[in-house]
């Protein structure tokens, strides 16, 4: 046999098992590299498994096929560099999270090696020139790598028009003395927070300053977003009358927080249009009101243990059949209607002995009275609006808690 033989043989098992080294890498650098995710910025989560899986799968298929080295790094590593720079994650932490990986994959190709290639000079032929071309890549990956951090980081703070307006707003919002005069926005009015992105960000923004006879102020955000305030002395008045006629461009997405007052409102109507972007980001609503996603967005910054509590709490009535999303359908407006059949019935335009029947259904595959579990049977029914149609690489933007997330 020979190694090129032995290295197909070893790649072809690595191949079926790039899921499982891609979870095992994200729980080594969140663990291993703490810093990395301190913004708990959702661009950058976002950006964290095409880039794991894309370093992974040519890391694999290069062993498999005569050690060729790639041309470049892939568009999904280049991309959580870019987003890295405008995140304000050291590059000593990024590339932290990519030698995390680099031992990650190399245990598993010696273990995989040292099992199916014979002991011997033979396996140490093989696992020698599997680690030249590991390190040859990682090499040749991470020059492409740390050359786009720096060029963005550059673009991004130094060099972009909104530079200075961007630096006064960080400092702001994270309680730091500054001179907020050059920001021409009046910090003692109420204000709405908001982040945008998609379609036209700019066109949504200005039709909702607009839309409340509003001051604006934006900054450019991390990944493609936008983050803006809205200010006006009478806005908390006007907000629920005029919100509910807005409605953003085709393909743009707008997460709000607020309206709340002053400087202190400021920060916090961001921190919840924050916490709302990143349930936005998992919803194909083109609106997200921190106050309707408040609830979801403490229980999913540990997206596994939400997952998991979604999925014990409704058993049975969790699953995707048309007759149990009906269920499902029944006992959310069941809830909503603090539990009253007859406002049931009316609600989704069924009789009221259908209501008393779905009802008795869901009891019955679940085992137990609803009252029993009311709250945790309504959370997880929230909960399962957004994660039934959530992939594995959606729910990889949310994070672990982290305070003082700004986005910028």
């Amino acid at each position: 046999m020979s190694i090129e033989h032995d290295l197909r043989a070893v790649a072809d098992e690595l191949i079926l098992k790039i899921p499982a080294i891609g979870e095992e890498v994200r729980e080594r650098c969140r663990s291993g590299a703490p810093n990395y995710y301190r913004r708990n910025d959702p661009m950058l989560l976002e950006t964290e498994l095409p880039s794991i899986t894309g370093a992974l799968t040519s890391v694999i298929h290069g062993l498999r096929n005569a050690r060729q080295l790639p041309e470049g790094a892939s568009e999904g590593a280049l991309e959580e560099a870019r987003v890295a720079a405008q995140a304000g994650v050291e590059l000593t932490d990024l590339l932290l999270t990519r030698r995390i990986g680099q031992v990650v994959l190399w245990n598993w190709i010696l273990e995989t090696a040292v099992r199916i290639v014979p002991a011997g000079p033979r396996q140490i032929a093989v696992l020698k020139q599997a680690a030249e071309y590991h390190f040859a890549w990682n090499d040749r990956i991470t020059h492409d790598v740390v050359a786009t951090y720096e060029q963005e980081k550059s673009a991004y703070f130094f060099h972009s028009r909104d530079r200075q307006r961007r630096a006064i707003v960080t400092d702001l919002l994270n309680g730091v003395p500054t001179d907020t005069e050059q920001l021409g926005y009046n910090l003692k009015v109420d204000h709405l927070a908001v982040v945008v992105w998609g379609g036209t960000s700019r066109v949504a923004l200005k039709s909702l300053a607009a839309l409340y006879d509003a001051s604006l102020l934006v900054v450019e955000g991390t990944g493609g977003t936008s983050l803006a305030w809205l200010g006006n002395s009478r806005l908390c008045e006007s907000f629920e009358r005029k919100f509910a006629t807005f409605q953003p461009p085709a393909a743009t997405f707008v997460a709000v927080g607020g309206p709340l007052n002053g400087i202190e409102g400021f920060r916090r109507a961001h921190r919840q249009a924050w916490q709302a972007c990143r349930v936005g980001r998992l919803r194909s609503e083109p609106i997200t009101r921190y106050r309707d996603v408040a609830l979801e967005s403490v229980v999913l910054r540990d997206a596994p243990a939400a997952r998991d509590f979604m999925t014990s709490e409704l058993g049975p009535i969790g699953e995707d059949d048309a007759r149990t999303q009906l269920l499902r359908e029944t006992l959310r407006a069941y809830f909503d209607t603090g539990q009253n059949a007859a406002a049931t019935a009316v609600r989704i335009r069924v009789h009221e002995r259908t209501v008393a029947y779905r009802l008795k259904s869901i009891e019955e595959r679940l085992g137990f009275p609803i009252n029993d579990r009311r709250d945790e049977l309504a959370v997880a029914l929230r909960l399962a609006d957004v994660l039934h149609d959530t992939s594995d690489r959606q729910l990889s933007i949310l994070g672990e808690s982290s305070q003082g997330e700004t986005g910028i």
